[in-house]
């Protein structure tokens, strides 16, 4: 890979892991177009594993006060066998047709967030297995689930330190059987391993100093920015 494109990579990492710093999710949103474009879908899904298990870990970390674990027990019930199925799907489909399920659920994404009701309905605990069992066949099939899972979390009533920190201990312990699955597929090569680590290192430097870049922009143009970047990049690969 040339050193260009790793620098792209780790600085849009870099920019990645400071909005999630903030938000809890909206890492893998950000970081998986990039990785499709530079590495393709096949190599992109495990090191954005890597990535999300890193990062979840340090977010996690640094809200551990705040972590509902009963959300996650329940969370967790519905989510692990689904990651399975839905990573052996990703594994087993045509790296085209990934591209288009990528560009169709970005575009998704940009839309629901203008959608009437998404934060008005009341979130049951057991809600979590069915939530939980969803979220991680879409984690598994293309990587990037975050804000529909969040948007259970936040209407549970879930503070914002609390979601932070609760979401982080879903991802990551959401990412250990993808990565079990994309291993044993022969998916997690040695540059996969080295170039996951360094995003994932750079991930735990912006969730600690990202509080502070984030503030000193505007929150309204800094989400207009990222969602034409996602409208972009959906339409690239819906496209394409």
């Amino acid at each position: 890979m040339e050193l260009f494109n790793i620098f792209v990579i780790l600085s849009v990492a870099f920019v990645a892991s400071t909005f999630t710093g903030i938000a809890g999710f909206g890492g893998g949103i950000i970081l998986m177009p990039i990785l499709t474009l530079f590495l393709g879908p096949d190599a992109a899904l495990p090191v954005l594993c890597l990535y999300a298990l890193y990062s979840s870990i340090c977010r996690a970390f640094i809200n551990r006060k705040y972590i509902n674990w009963q959300v996650n027990t329940y969370f967790t019930i519905g989510s692990i066998p689904m990651v399975i199925i839905g990573t052996s799907l990703f594994v087993s489909l045509d790296p085209n047709i990934i591209r288009k399920f990528l560009g169709v659920f970005l575009l998704i994404i940009v839309l629901s967030k203008y959608s009437p009701g998404t934060k008005t309905f009341k979130m049951n605990l057991w809600g979590f297995i069915p939530v939980g069992g969803a979220n991680a066949f879409i984690s598994g099939l293309i990587g990037i689930p975050g804000p529909f899972a969040a948007a259970f979390f936040v209407n549970y009533g879930l503070t914002r330190h609390s979601l932070i920190g609760t979401f982080a201990v879903a991802t990551a312990l959401l990412n250990l059987p993808k990565l079990g699955v994309l291993t044993f597929n022969q998916y997690m090569t040695m540059e996969i391993v080295f170039l996951g680590t360094a995003i994932g290192f750079i991930s735990v430097i912006a969730s600690y100093v990202g509080n502070r870049i984030l503030h000193k922009f505007s929150d309204k143009i800094f989400t207009i920015f990222i969602n034409l970047v996602l409208l972009f990049f959906a339409g690239y690969f819906i496209i394409d």
